[in-house]
């Protein structure tokens, strides 16, 4: 009798032995049927990148910067560029938050996960996004505190501080996020400095007018966890930045005492309530208002050179006399009603407003009447979805309505006194799509998508920047075709060794594709114009493996062939004239690579030093194939040729009290080799640092 019953427990025992298995958020993610890369950030909250170098180690993606910390850059996904693609921060639009809320200043340890949508971008971002997306999802923990601080080459300081605090009996919440970052940027270049008309043998001279700083905060009060509430937060993002301006488009422009400034101040508001006056609806409201103040000046009577040496310039400036001051501000609202129509059926509603208006003054030019012309542009998106599954198969159907109105001048002089005149736009497009995924085995998935969308002009794009940026009033809005056709697979071998393998095809037929015009004389600036019709054809893939989580590698490669397919170029007013036949018909789009990719390897080593100590050690190397600086039709032998690149880099960190406590060493560049980006500006060489952290958690 006493057997049985010990066989009895024993089998109650087998039974109560129940495992849970319960997907993580990023692997969710990964099963929607949109083409979508996951970056995991907590690897590299020891590391003192920021989120474009994060990003740039992703299928897809190039990140061009014009030179080091805090300058200008050009974020590129699959053959888009620019404003093609649109940004987040916890699903809300950053089109207009200022630059000192720019990817490169957000460090790795503010983010939990960056979500990459390749081409269709779900009902839910609410966007005119049209080759992509990228959704900054912030830390979530409940009760934490990150505090870091990081020095380097160049007299590079990185400080970051994350926490959040919550009382789990009233719901009360703060959270925060701060950044600051100041860099001389004082790396050495390999010019041809011009001395007089006279260009000189090519030497190593050091930048010397190129410091930048920045800093951004964003702090939230609220409630989680009520009846009325599933969460409601008020807050304020600020920043600021300071930056001095080295050089115009091309290297051969010189500057040494051109600056700008921006600071941002941003009130938000977010609402989120599920199964809200029924079970099965969900709602999410964020509003905002954007103040922005841009600040350039350019008072100094002289022309530089790369030598450091002056000569006197008429019209007391280095480029044109001003202190330009625009006023910038958006209001921002954006919603999103979700609807449970049946368990595998789910209906979204998201409206997006943006409304963004511009006024500019300049103490220097009083009396210009461009001044006071009307700068607004106003944008309306409104999106309908259905996801739906069936079985192994997940569908995702949707439409979107992209309306546009814009108010802007433009010069209707027929004689070189300009005379302005009053324009606007108002005009909508209806775009849709559908997205598919199949599990044809557990572990393996099959991926489809189609969309048929449309981007419309930004700020910077129809009104400049009024720098290096030119209105073009007569900017029309991008639409394209897009198809992504791709699959994942994982397997594991001997239990041991994990492998995932991705790849993905890509199509983009684009008209009245924007980016910025090729032109090199163009001391006034550049515009941003429509291309016509442009082509793009791409393959990507990525392998990834494991070991035991000892042993960590990746690989990935990128081939984008972007081909410009407008027979003739077209201008004059929104709708267009033909005039002439565009020679560059048939050829690559240049100042663009079509040909990259990454390889990592790194080694983690628990328990090293005693309990609670780890170390981790990776290199990490960058691969860019040679590209057309310009039109690719001048010949074989084309100087203007963006070399072939290799960047190393090694990362090593250690922390002791189960992570509490933690150093980091890097060094990027190792090679010290000549890397190259937008119109061949040189970025910096060799560089080192150094990188202490301290992390708590409740």
């Amino acid at each position: 009798m006493a057997q049985d019953t010990t066989k009895t427990v024993s089998q109650q025992k087998e039974i109560d032995a129940v495992y849970i298995h319960k997907k993580t958020e990023s692997r969710e993610i990964k099963e929607e049927p949109f083409n979508v890369n996951v970056v995991e950030t907590k690897q590299y909250f020891n590391s003192t990148l920021d989120v474009n170098q994060l990003l740039t180690r992703t299928t897809g993606i190039r990140v061009r910067e014009d030179g080091g910390l805090g300058s200008n850059f050009n974020f590129s996904l699959n053959g888009f560029s620019g404003k093609s693609l649109k940004f987040f921060l916890d699903g809300i639009p950053m089109d207009n938050f200022g630059s000192s809320f720019s990817l490169n200043n957000f460090p790795a340890n503010m983010a939990e996960r960056i979500e990459v949508y390749k081409g269709v971008v779900p009902v839910s971002l609410g966007a005119d996004a049209l080759g992509g997306a990228i959704n900054i999802v912030t830390r979530r923990n409940l009760n934490y505190m990150d505090v870091s601080y990081s020095v380097g080459s160049f007299n590079t300081h990185k400080a970051g501080l994350n926490g959040a605090y919550t009382n789990e009996k009233t719901g009360l919440a703060i959270r925060f996020n701060g950044f600051y970052n100041y860099s001389d940027n004082n790396y050495s270049v390999n010019v041809e400095p011009i001395r007089g008309n006279i260009k000189l043998p090519e030497q190593e001279v050091k930048r010397f007018h190129d410091g930048y700083s920045s800093l951004g905060g964003q702090v939230e009060v609220g409630v989680r966890d009520k009846p009325f509430a599933d969460q409601l937060f008020v807050g304020i993002l600020a920043g600021q930045n300071d930056k001095d301006i080295q050089t115009g488009v091309v290297m051969d422009q010189v500057f040494g005492a051109m600056t700008q400034s921006s600071n941002s101040i941003i009130p938000t508001l977010k609402y989120k309530k599920d199964n809200l006056f029924v079970d099965g609806l969900d709602f999410n409201l964020y509003a905002a208002y954007n103040s922005t103040r841009n600040h350039f000046v350019d008072t100094v009577g002289l022309t530089y050179n790369w030598l450091q040496e002056t000569t006197p310039r008429s019209g007391g400036s280095e480029r044109q006399r001003t202190q330009l001051r625009q006023r910038d501000g958006e209001s921002l609202m954006t919603a999103n009603l979700a609807y449970a129509l049946h368990q595998d059926h789910r209906l979204s509603l998201n409206y997006v407003l943006t409304d963004f208006k511009r006024k500019s003054s300049d103490v220097e030019q009083p009396n210009n009447v461009a001044y006071t012309m009307p700068q607004r542009l106003q944008k309306q998106n409104l999106g309908l979805g259905l996801d739906s599954r069936f079985g192994a198969l997940r569908t995702n159907v949707f439409a979107k309505y992209y309306g546009l109105y814009a108010e802007s001048f433009e010069n209707i002089s027929q004689t070189q006194t300009p005379e302005y005149a009053e324009i606007a736009t108002d005009q909508g497009n209806i775009g849709y799509g559908l997205a598919g995924t199949y599990f044809l085995l557990p572990h393996m998935q099959i991926k489809a998508s189609y969309e048929h969308a449309y981007r419309l002009p930004e700020p910077l794009e129809l009104l400049g920047d009024g720098l290096f940026s030119i209105r073009n009033e007569t900017l029309t809005p991008e639409k394209s075709d897009n198809i992504n056709i791709g699959g994942l697979y994982a397997f594991t071998i001997n239990q041991a060794h994990n492998f995932q393998t991705e790849a993905n095809f890509i199509y983009r037929n684009s008209t009245d594709y924007i980016r910025q015009e090729q032109g090199r004389n163009q001391p006034t600036g550049r515009k941003f114009i429509n291309v016509g019709d442009v082509r793009t054809t791409g393959f990507e893939g990525e392998i990834r493996y494991n070991w035991k989580n000892r042993i960590f590698s990746s690989v990935n490669l990128s081939y984008q062939n972007i081909i410009d397919k407008t027979e003739f170029t077209t201008g004059g007013n929104l709708s267009g004239e033909t005039t002439q036949p565009n020679l560059n018909y048939g050829y690559k789009v240049p100042n663009i690579p079509y040909l990259f990719g990454n390889f990592d390897v790194g080694l983690q080593l628990p328990k090293v030093g005693g309990k609670g100590g780890a170390a981790n050690i990776q290199y990490r190397l960058n691969f860019i194939e040679e590209y057309y600086l310009t039109p690719e039709q001048l010949g074989a032998n084309n100087p203007d040729m963006i070399p072939r690149q290799f960047a190393h880099s090694i990362l090593a960190d250690y922390s002791i009290g189960q992570g509490k406590y933690n150093i980091a060493v890097e060094c990027h560049n190792l090679t010290d080799s000549r890397l190259f980006d937008n119109y061949r500006m040189q970025k910096p060489g060799r560089s080192f640092s150094v990188k202490i952290r301290y992390f708590i958690q409740k």
